[in-house]
């Protein structure tokens, strides 16, 4: 009975370890096959509502700061009155503003693969990281909506340039003005445009200038942007045909292209005049390779900015892909149909200067890289304190591969301009007849990543996977343990389990034996029973069990 105890314990035994072990393999297996980090990495890299890149997007954990830098002109007078030849410039700063992004009014069209979304942004100004108070510190700098009247008024007649001439001289604009940084960047009241605001309200429709609040403030909480999310694969996971790429801008605003630059959306534009197929520097894909080359979009630009990948680096032990602005990103050239839509009446700017009058009023403003580089040469004969520095005025934008989002070691380095045209009848502004005269540059760049970013790309790159191959390791480990086990039972012979039971069978036995040889002899005393020599021999040398005669009898 206890022999078949035993073995049905060793039965039980056997299967529970077949059937862990099977199940511990086929779990193992399915990790490995199956990828299932990859499954939840996808879902929660995505924008749809609850995912992870979605609650980052909507309030990016990115520290991007601007770093603006005013030109301030010492010798006007002397300049003016043609006791200098050069105007002299010194550049001031940085004074630092922190660039705070959030996303609103979230729609998505699930019948073109978009979302829709109103981005706005807010300027911090950042103390720390800044050389002054601009509320304290004073310039003195170039009048833009004079300037800028001025050069317009060469296109009119004569009768309408003596009339401008004479407005200007009655509210006593000056060519220069002097002023704090903080009222030059943010805005100041100005008779000039006060006076347009009433007479012109459709086209200028404001009553104080900020250079600063016209190229990055200025309707960002009320551009609407559509743009594509991640285009869908076939089933093998490569991209259907024809797709847009993920989080590039498909409108804004309704608009697939810049008015301004004759867009047209019969044939779709071209590489000059588009907004479509850019990015708005938030969002990037994350199949991203080294062969990728794209478009940077914002309204400051009035353009879109081509970048090509420079290298592969790494920050603070993140990966990182580098691209560079190219050195002819703001030439134009009336035979090249990249860049021949930004030639009025086919006439172009200088080489390396980019106009951008069309996004501001007509207002004649051009942007360059800081202190002319790459640009003509001849605009810096007119001035002293400029210095063009590749290594310090390079633009580089840099992306993190394993979440597609901008990343430290970002710098866009651009420059403000004003362009000054022929002069008719204003004496005050002779001297700065075709010139393009410096207003500021600004480095727009991204802060080290915040810990908990740092930590989640980490995890991404190696931290999950290592843990998923570690479970997958480890149940596979234990289900071969289990299999063995169950194997070792099955085909190894219980022999020493038999042979135990048999020695406490014969153990009892021999116990029992003994016992009642003990009574005996202890009652044959008692009694003096008289035993024959062949009991005598039987008892001392006999095995298994013994009665007397006298028992018997």
């Amino acid at each position: 009975m206890k022999l078949f105890t035993n073995q049905n314990q060793r039965n039980a035994k056997l299967l529970r370890s077949a059937a862990l072990g099977m199940t511990l393999l086929f779990f193992g297996s399915l990790v490995i096959i199956a990828d299932p980090l990859q499954s939840i990495l996808d879902t929660q890299l995505s924008l749809k509502p609850g995912a992870l890149l979605h609650r980052l997007w909507l309030l990016p954990p990115l520290d991007v700061y601007i770093n603006v830098y005013m030109f301030n002109y010492t010798n006007v007078d002397e300049f003016t009155a043609g006791r200098a030849t050069k105007l002299q410039l010194q550049e001031v700063g940085p004074y630092v503003y922190k660039e705070v992004l959030s996303n609103h009014n979230i729609t998505y069209n699930e019948s073109n693969n978009t979302i829709t979304y109103t981005p706005k942004r807010e300027y911090i100004f950042a103390p720390e990281r800044s050389v002054g108070d601009p509320k304290v510190d004073r310039i003195r700098a170039p009048n833009i909506p004079l300037m800028g009247v001025t050069t317009l008024a060469s296109s009119l007649s004569m009768f309408a340039a003596l009339g401008l001439s004479a407005i200007t001289r009655q509210l006593n604009s000056q060519p220069m003005l002097e002023m704090s940084v903080h009222d030059y960047m943010w805005g100041y009241e100005d008779h000039l445009v006060e006076l347009a605001s009433r007479f012109v309200p459709n086209w200028i429709d404001f009553t104080s200038f900020g250079i600063m609040e016209k190229l990055f403030r200025e309707g960002n909480e009320s551009n609407v942007f559509n743009m594509n999310l991640p285009e869908p694969k076939d089933k093998y996971g490569v991209r259907l045909p024809d797709a847009p790429r993920g989080y590039t801008v498909d409108s804004i605003n309704g608009e697939r292209g810049f008015k301004g630059w004759e867009y047209n959306n019969a044939n779709n534009g071209t590489m000059c005049n588009r907004i479509w197929g850019s990015h708005d520097a938030t969002l990037f894909p994350l199949d991203m390779d080294e062969n990728d080359e794209f478009f940077l979009y914002r309204r400051t630009f009035c353009r879109r900015l081509p970048v090509k990948f420079n290298r592969t680096t790494s920050y603070n032990g993140l990966d990182a892909y580098e691209f560079v602005m190219e050195p002819d990103s703001f030439d134009s050239e009336v035979d090249n149909a990249n860049s021949s839509c930004y030639c009025k009446n086919n006439r172009c700017l200088k080489k390396g200067v980019g106009s951008v009058s069309p996004c501001y009023y007509n207002i004649p403003l051009a942007i360059t890289y800081p202190h002319f580089m790459h640009a003509d040469p001849s605009l810096l004969e007119p001035f002293e304190g400029l210095q063009p520095n590749e290594t310090r005025f390079t633009s580089t934008f840099v992306v993190q591969p394993q979440l597609g989002a901008p990343m430290q070691g970002t710098h866009l380095r651009l420059q403000a301009n004003q362009v000054v045209g022929k002069v008719n009848f204003n004496r005050m502004m002779t001297p700065f007849e075709n010139m393009i005269l410096p207003l500021l540059w600004v480095d727009l760049n991204i802060d080290v990543l915040c810990l908990s970013l740092r930590l989640l790309i980490h995890g991404i790159k190696w931290g999950f996977p290592l843990l998923q191959w570690s479970a997958a390791l480890g149940m596979l480990l234990a289900g071969v343990y289990q299999l063995c086990s169950a194997l070792m039972l099955c085909i190894w012979p219980p022999t020493k389990q038999f042979q135990k039971v048999d020695q406490v069978e014969r153990g009892a036995t021999t116990i029992q034996v003994i016992g009642a040889g003990l009574s005996l002899a202890s009652g044959l005393r008692k009694s003096s029973i008289q035993l024959d020599p062949e009991e005598q021999h039987h008892l001392l040398f006999g095995g298994g069990s013994f009665i007397p005669k006298l028992a018997k009898a």
